[in-house]
């Protein structure tokens, strides 16, 4: 097998795959995906269902988290007129009360738009967090995207 440099193998052309910024942007204008790099890795923006959903990608949300991103998440919300969420906190293994201030924000700012916001999470120690501030008794709390999704179907439009 001789290299002949730049693709080729044996006398055929190997196409080489587009960079991974087209294959987003293509996903992208499809409506699968949307900003999936925003804030350095720490969060997915996703179009799930026609709900924007915001996939946490780290262990630890807490203040300084939310405090480094609360500026861009907001822009974010504010750009898509605050749509109905879903934020999927399933990688979450620690949370404090300042990420659930700001959910309690967005939420408040969700509703005056006639939407609402949908926590996923599954770990039985955040849970619990949730379940002592009385949390699951303001945000609906799902195990799973679908059911999350299902229920803001359920929602009237307004």
């Amino acid at each position: 097998m001789s290299d002949r440099g730049s693709g080729e193998r044996e006398g055929r052309r190997v196409r080489n795959p587009p960079p991974l910024a087209i294959c987003l942007k293509v996903l992208e204008k499809r409506g699968i995906i949307c900003n999936i790099d925003l804030m350095d890795g720490d969060f997915n923006i996703i179009n799930y269902r026609g709900y924007l959903l915001i996939e946490v990608m780290v262990e630890k949300f807490d203040f300084f988290l939310i405090s480094e991103n609360s500026v861009q998440l907001r822009g974010l919300l504010d750009d898509r007129q605050y749509p109905s969420i879903i934020f999927d906190f399933n990688r979450v293994r620690l949370i404090d009360s300042s990420v659930f201030g700001f959910l309690l924000e967005v939420r408040n700012t969700v509703k005056k738009t006639g939407n609402d916001i949908t926590i996923v999470c599954d770990d039985h120690e955040v849970l619990l967090v949730m379940k002592m501030l009385k949390l699951t008794q303001i945000l609906r709390v799902f195990g799973d995207r679908e059911k999350a999704a299902d229920y803001l179907d359920s929602l009237p439009d307004v």
